[in-house]
């Protein structure tokens, strides 16, 4: 395990003379690398190399890894956005962060809804039922048609949403020209969901993977040239950043039909076959399982886009700072979130198999080895606060010193923040397998908008710490989601040993 760290750092010592931006990091990462190959020798790694969660922590990363590559990808895209949107400015960063948050949050508003079409198709799929899985992908896909119809004119029209809430006038309409142009990709960004969902139920998700890889190169290439006018491309600035996004998800919504209709395992399936049918029970079954998820997202989503509305009350340079840290850190947890769905679909496996012993060594693994994960990750975050930074703005220039030197500080907190998150998300993830979701929305409803929130405007507002309080109490309340949700499956887990016992 320990060679994934060690390899790339021999590659990055190669070059280490041509990026000298890379001297602070990699004598970090050095001392890291000795550490790790000191470990391998030790003889608890031994012992655990033998054990029975060792071999579950090799299951579940066969499983987790190309799921992590998907959440990389998608995350991706949102950071390469940030990063163009940073060279037009602290202002555009900041008009740009609050559209994207508020599209997003709109977004897992409907994928919510749209997310146990992937459990549903797993049962059909374990039961060879091909036509079901054909079924439940196309009464998906018109599901997410539909939905995204009202929320593209809600999103149009957030620019009043903004106002009501304080925002200033600048950033208003920069946010809205952003939202006008990223608008017109929900339809193909929720497809593409439903795609990932039904491909993943079917044990397929390195297809998914290399599809939303190839949308990286042509994310950043328009990128740029919609914003900057480059290659006979229109001028359009931040717009530009929108309309690149719009065009990638488009595209991969294309390819993911056209790979559907080629890709011959896929094809004897038949997933698109007689699209224009409507099937009532199954539309009914994803809406009924679907709305506590739904729930959940929105919470989740709607205190982070609350979050920003705050910052941009305190300052714009506030709300930059702001982007740029939970930018990275959303960026970071998507290992996280390969663990959470391996976590999630090992458990139900294990649960099926009247195994609940194997159930807790999934969840034992996955949040060991995500927990080591997330740690080994903070260390740039806390150590390099502004060499991150300078991914996202120029650093050496006056005008940005107080959003690098904010970024900065928020950092320090994004830590606490991304070490407890990883373990809730984990936690969560195995709820899920377990069939036990409505505790889940609740505690997030409380962790996001009484702790996270509330507490965060009480600190921000009335005590004048602003940002870094709010960021404590989004840290805190994440700490308090992962506290009670381990809890929880423990128990419910423990529970059904005795259960066992007693039938056998």
């Amino acid at each position: 395990m320990w060679l994934v760290c060690v390899v790339p750092v021999e590659i990055a010592l190669a070059i280490r003379g041509k990026l000298p931006w890379l001297s602070e990091m990699l004598d970090v990462v050095v001392k890291l690398k000795a550490s790790l190959e000191f470990a391998s020798t030790m003889p608890l790694l031994h012992f655990l190399s033998r054990s029975s969660l060792w071999t579950e922590a090799k299951a579940s990363l066969r499983l987790a890894i190309p799921l992590m590559l998907i959440q990389l990808s998608e995350g991706a895209v949102s950071f390469v956005d940030t990063l163009m949107m940073g060279g037009l400015g602290t202002t555009t960063l900041a008009a740009g962060g609050l559209g994207a948050t508020s599209f997003w949050m709109l977004f897992f508003l409907c994928a919510g809804l749209l997310e146990m079409t992937g459990a549903i198709a797993a049962e059909a799929h374990g039961a060879r039922d091909h036509h079901r899985v054909s079924r439940i992908n196309i009464q998906g896909l018109w599901l997410s048609f539909w939905i995204s119809l009202p929320v593209m004119v809600l999103i149009w029209h957030l620019d009043i949403v903004f106002r009501l809430f304080g925002q200033q006038a600048v950033i208003v309409s920069l946010a809205t020209v952003y939202l006008h142009a990223m608008v017109w990709g929900l339809p193909a960004v929720l497809g593409l969901f439903v795609f990932k969902e039904i491909l993943t139920a079917l044990s397929r998700p390195r297809l998914i993977m290399v599809l939303m890889g190839l949308g990286i190169p042509l994310n950043i290439g328009l990128n740029y040239g919609l914003t900057y006018g480059s290659w006979g491309l229109p001028e359009l600035g931040l717009a530009g950043i929108g309309w690149a996004s719009t065009l990638v998800v488009w595209f991969n919504f294309v390819a993911a039909v056209v790979m559907l209709q080629v890709y011959p395992s896929l094809r004897r399936l038949q997933l698109l076959r007689r699209w224009w049918r409507c099937d009532r029970a199954i539309l009914t079954e994803i809406i009924h399982l679907g709305w506590p998820l739904c729930i959940d997202y929105v919470t989740e989503m709607g205190a982070f886009t609350a979050a920003a509305l705050l910052m941009g009350l305190w300052s714009t340079e506030l709300l930059a700072a702001h982007r740029i840290v939970m930018t990275t850190t959303e960026l970071l947890l998507m290992f996280s979130w390969g663990f959470a769905y391996a976590a999630a679909m090992r458990t139900g496996h294990k649960m099926g198999a009247a195994d609940p012993r194997a159930a807790r060594r999934v969840a034992q693994a996955n949040l060991l080895m995500n927990l080591m994960l997330v740690m080994l990750l903070a260390i740039p975050l806390w150590l390099l606060p502004r060499t991150i930074a300078g991914f996202y703005l120029n650093v050496d220039l006056p005008a940005n010193a107080q959003t690098v030197s904010l970024a900065a500080t928020l950092f320090k907190i994004g830590v606490v923040f991304q070490i407890a998150q990883g373990i809730r998300i984990i936690s969560a993830g195995t709820l899920q397998g377990l069939k036990d979701t409505h505790l889940l929305a609740t505690v997030d409803v409380l962790v996001h908008w009484v702790i996270g929130i509330g507490l965060g405007y009480v600190a921000g507002q009335w005590l004048g710490w602003q940002g870094s309080g709010l960021w404590w109490c989004l840290a805190l309340g994440q700490l308090v989601a992962a506290i009670v949700l381990t809890r929880r499956f423990q128990l419910l887990i423990a529970a059904q040993i005795p259960k066992l016992v007693i039938q056998k």
